[in-house]
């Protein structure tokens, strides 16, 4: 589904932007690397072999890794809709400050591998990088676009914006660069057969040289 926010206007072609309502959740990507796991009635998310009550009990141990992996405590803010924050596994987060409408249910993981994530702090730098992507999900922050020449979704949050914009223009710019060499083959051949200036002067080559 689409919901238009903007269009923009380049080099004679238009670029739809929309909101791209039919999303994949973070966890259809079945990545085994990163992922959450939350266990509430109003916000459900499970991985095989990772129950986040036999995770907190290893927290409860002072463990730091559960079968391989980085834990990091996740809160939920229930009210409307639902937005995570990140905690850290150094406390336990009780009490809470609103019992009604934030819980404690689940954790992300991030896999222990040598390199970027072998080290505790990297590792939570990278649930982070989880976390913002569930939010932007959550929030409806994920985009699309359709141009006369293309289009592509699944761009999250305001950078997956950018990004998305900017590959709209290159295709715009890849399809007018194409057309030009195309014009260029075909104007060497009316030359090389000697077709009159007049039936050569086609209307999109002279919309292309005065773009």
């Amino acid at each position: 589904m689409r919901d238009l926010i903007k269009t923009i206007q380049y080099k004679g072609h238009e670029i739809e932007v929309f909101i791209y309502e039919d999303a994949e959740s973070p966890d259809d990507w079945k990545d085994d690397e990163i992922f959450l796991v939350y266990d509430h009635r109003d916000f459900c998310v499970k991985r095989e072999g990772f129950d986040p009550d036999d995770i907190f009990e290893r927290m409860q141990d002072g463990k730091k890794t559960y079968d391989g992996y980085w834990f990091f405590p996740v809160y939920a803010y229930i009210h409307s809709g639902v937005s995570l924050s990140l905690g850290s596994n150094q406390f336990l987060p009780y009490p809470f400050n609103d019992r009604w409408n934030v819980s404690f249910k689940g954790f992300a993981l991030v896999k222990r591998a040598r390199g970027a994530w072998w080290n505790e702090n990297k590792a939570y730098e990278a649930a982070e990088g989880l976390i913002k992507t569930w939010n932007q999900y959550l929030s409806g922050e994920v985009y699309g676009y359709t141009s006369e020449v293309g289009g592509c979704c699944g761009f999250y949050g305001d950078k997956g914006m950018a990004q998305m914009i900017k590959e709209a223009k290159d295709e715009i710019d890849l399809y007018i660069n194409r057309q030009i060499k195309g014009h260029l083959k075909q104007l060497k051949v009316w030359i090389k057969n000697r077709v009159p200036y007049q039936y050569r002067c086609d209307n999109l080559w002279m919309k292309q040289l005065t773009i």
